[in-house]
């Protein structure tokens, strides 16, 4: 009883430590949103804060400044902005395990990506989209994405160092799952060339585990606890936790299986304890889970039903939060659609009033080229050009009055394509009426400039001819 009391009081002191670090981190950056003047620095604020409140545990206030990003990067109007506001987003999904939903939006973080051929922005959404599909033992689909993603970091050259960790060793992974690992062993030996552990210690630590499990997948036990070690004692120097409890755990349970019970819980505790510090419910259930095997080999039975309920309790707790998490999704879900068709609905209103502009631009230099032609007293024009200008005249008005009136058209025919059909033939039967009278007005006009042009050469023409026969009498 008093060590279940002491591993109560260990693991709410833990707790405790981390949400402190935790939430001074995200009053530091609510410090710098207030004084963030332009939207690329908002983004990376509220991209932060959401990633923090996702540590904590918080999905409703991690869904808030989600929300907040994507809102910024849409008013903002930058490609770029929104391309990773969907990333985010997107990182969101997949924190609370909506792979669906995170695989959407990191597709179209993908699209702009392509649009705007940055190659990093295509690295990183490829990337996700490729661990995405790993969650979701899609590994085909996962492999497919994830070599795209290796193409990428090599077009880079020395710019894609940096990013190669983070791909190759997701790879290697996957060819594991694969039953592939020799190819497995291949990518993670050039993630390691390319991991720099004083600047990365998290990727480092991950390159560690994952020799251990691809040597150990070889049957090279000796080379696997080796690296299991390294992993773990790096990992503790560098406080990194998920590394650390997911290779403390592997390696407890390999010790458990060869019957070295005691190293077996010791590892298993250490797992278990870190677990517990970073709040990863996930990983306190699998811990918990070997503890619980453990101490029951060892004959502890108290101890593995304590184990045993710690483990139900937190695997319960993870299924339920991401049932709640599914459903406040579908609104969340809903909430980012009607912000995105909000933005949809003002571009096309800025198109539609755009091209009304251009419009009564294109008429009006029709009129005046019209009334030219027809006012000029000295350029004899064939009706025929007038003809031609009046019927593109008249398509370009009945574009503009389209343009004007379709908003009001489709209210009060509530989009109904045979309504709208019609109205716009109503339109076109009044206009073509109208554009009858006026070509024959015009062409009258013409018809009767053109005389007096003519009339007016003719009569220069016989006073010449006659002050030329004067001239010819003398």
């Amino acid at each position: 009883m008093k060590k279940i009391v002491f591993i109560i009081c260990l693991i709410v002191s833990a707790q405790t430590v981390f949400s402190q670090s935790t939430e001074t981190e995200i009053q530091n950056w609510y410090e710098i949103l207030k004084h963030a003047k332009t939207p690329e620095e908002q983004v990376t604020a509220w991209s932060n804060i959401s990633e923090s409140y996702g540590y904590l545990g918080k999905p409703d206030s991690c869904r808030y400044a989600s929300e907040q990003v994507l809102r910024i990067a849409t008013e903002s109007n930058q490609d770029l902005l929104l391309c990773r506001a969907y990333l985010y987003l997107g990182n969101y999904f997949s924190n609370v395990s909506d792979y669906k939903q995170a695989l959407e939006y990191e597709f179209k973080s993908l699209k702009l990506a392509e649009k705007l051929d940055s190659l990093f922005d295509i690295w990183i959404a490829t990337k996700e989209i490729g661990v995405n599909f790993k969650e979701l033992k899609n590994f085909d689909e996962a492999l497919k994405y994830l070599l795209k993603a290796s193409s990428i970091v090599q077009r880079l050259g020395s710019e894609g160092v940096s990013l190669s960790n983070r791909t190759y060793t997701h790879l290697s992974e996957i060819y594991l799952e694969l039953g592939q690992p020799d190819s497995a062993l291949r990518y993670i030996q050039i993630a390691n060339e390319n991991t720099d552990r004083k600047s990365d210690d998290y990727g480092y630590a991950r390159v560690l585990y994952i020799f251990a499990i691809v040597h150990q997948a070889k049957g090279d036990h000796d080379l696997a606890e080796s690296y299991f070690k390294k992993c773990l004692q790096f990992s503790d120097e560098q406080n990194v936790y998920s590394p650390f409890v997911t290779s403390a755990t592997r390696y407890g349970k390999y010790l458990y299986e060869t019957g070295n019970y005691q190293e077996s819980k010791m590892y298993a505790l250490r797992g278990y304890f870190k677990a517990v510090e970073a709040k990863d419910k996930l990983l306190i259930a699998n811990a918990a889970s070997l503890l619980r095997k453990v101490y029951y080999a060892s004959g502890q039975k108290d101890s593995s039903y304590f184990y045993s309920e710690i483990k139900e309790a937190y695997t319960d707790s993870v299924f339920s939060e991401q049932q709640r998490n599914q459903i406040q999704n579908l609104t969340f879900g809903r909430q980012l659609k009607e912000l995105e068709d909000q933005e949809l609905l003002l571009e096309a209103e800025k198109q539609r009033s755009q091209n009304i502009q251009y419009a009564l631009i294109a008429v009006s230099i029709l009129v005046l080229l019209i009334l030219y032609l027809m006012l000029s007293r000295s350029f004899i024009t064939n009706t025929k050009l007038i003809e031609y200008f009046g019927v593109v005249a008249l398509l370009i008005v009945f574009e503009f009055l389209n343009l004007l009136l379709h908003p009001f058209l489709e209210k009060i025919t509530h989009h109904n394509p045979l309504l709208m059909l019609l109205s716009l033939v109503s339109i076109a039967a009044l206009l073509v009426p109208m554009h009858h009278k006026i070509e024959k007005w015009a062409t009258s006009k013409l018809i009767e400039k053109n005389k007096r042009i003519r009339l007016a050469a003719a009569r220069k023409t016989i006073q010449q001819l006659d002050g030329g026969g004067k001239d010819v009498v003398d």
